[in-house]
């Protein structure tokens, strides 16, 4: 009889221990962008573009202390302490200026998400002679991981594009000042810059070049 007790004893407290871990507080978190649109896992800016970092308590506990940890691409992570509305609800702005990775915690709980910001290089060409075929690109990243090799390209169809000419960026200051060749007539022209582990691949905007 003693034995059965305890059987029984046993297990209404695995089914209380169980139980409550099932209703524990989970840790949501995602991130969009900071006019609104859809929030996620992901996001995509520009380099110096905001991004905003959103989550909430499933128990939608005020006041409540969460600590936010943002780890840039091949960076130390740093944390923030951020709290909850009265809601239970907790945003955060960010200027990621590499590929970054979010995370939240409370109370020892970690958030069910780690959502990513994703970079794309900021892209400039302008054009110094179109006569003489003279261009300047210039670039916004972190030197030492973005590509410092891009390409100058010529749209020869609607969807097409044609690489003209390779162009080596100074390390110092991402920038270049170059020739080019180009046929006759009106060209639509733009930079094209590689992805690498810590940016997406981005393009300039098109410049129209009549020569």
């Amino acid at each position: 009889m003693k034995k059965f007790a305890l059987i029984v004893a046993s297990a209404l407290t695995l089914g209380a221990v169980a139980t409550a871990a099932a209703q524990a507080p989970n840790v949501s978190l995602a991130v969009s962008k900071p006019a609104g649109g859809p929030e996620g896992t992901t996001t995509t800016v520009l380099y110096g573009e905001l991004v905003r970092v959103s989550g909430e308590l499933s128990n939608g506990q005020p006041n409540q202390a969460v600590q936010l940890t943002i780890t840039p691409y091949r960076a130390t992570p740093r944390t923030v302490t951020l709290r909850t509305d009265a809601s239970g609800d907790f945003e955060y702005t960010h200027r990621p200026l590499i590929r970054t990775s979010y995370s939240a915690s409370w109370n020892n709980q970690a958030s069910t998400q780690e959502p990513y910001a994703h970079v794309r290089p900021k892209v400039g060409l302008r054009v110094i002679s179109a006569r003489l075929g003279q261009f300047r690109v210039t670039m916004a990243a972190q030197p030492q991981y973005v590509s410092r090799v891009v390409w100058f390209q010529r749209r020869i169809t609607a969807t097409r594009w044609a690489t003209v000419k390779k162009i080596q960026l100074r390390a110092s200051n991402l920038s270049a000042t170059f020739t080019a060749r180009i046929p006759r007539g009106t060209n639509r022209v733009r930079i094209l810059v590689p992805q690498t582990p810590g940016y997406l691949r981005a393009t300039s905007r098109f410049v129209k070049v009549t020569r």
